[in-house]
């Protein structure tokens, strides 16, 4: 899944970059169609996820004057669990990478939830390539 961002003024620092601080927002956005899986309304005021643990690796400068593609896929799927790879390009280059762990999770009864089949099955358009290979190589012939 990839998606386009154009910084805002309000992203911006004196020197033209985009600030540190924009990239966890930008990552939040990207990983919006797999919010969707884990909520049954538009405005996902039941999303059943909850952020474990974010990471950001801030590898090149980011320039307010062009657009930045965020790519979200997702590498792993636990019981409960599932761990989100992402990356921000501008002008077709590598420049913050980032990786979180999404825990589907009951706030009523405050634990966790199992992640189900048909879920699996509808979070694997977001697979990692190699994610999807290790699956496929698991599965009995």
């Amino acid at each position: 899944m990839r998606i386009s961002i154009s910084p805002r003024f309000s992203e911006v620092d004196v020197l033209g970059h985009v600030t540190n601080t924009a990239l966890p927002v930008w990552f939040e956005h990207g990983r919006l169609p797999i919010f969707l899986q884990f909520s049954q309304s538009e405005n996902m005021r039941d999303l059943s996820l909850i952020l474990r643990r974010y990471e950001i690796d801030f590898l090149k400068q980011i320039r307010a004057s062009h657009d930045v593609e965020i790519e979200t896929r997702i590498d792993a799927i636990g019981r409960s669990s599932l761990s989100i790879v992402q990356s921000a390009l501008q002008y077709g280059q590598l420049v913050a990478s980032g990786r979180c762990v999404m825990v589907h999770f009951d706030y009523a009864a405050n634990t966790t939830r199992e992640i189900d089949s048909a879920r699996r099955h509808a979070l694997s358009i977001f697979f990692t390539e190699a994610y999807a290979q290790s699956l496929a190589m698991r599965e009995p012939c």
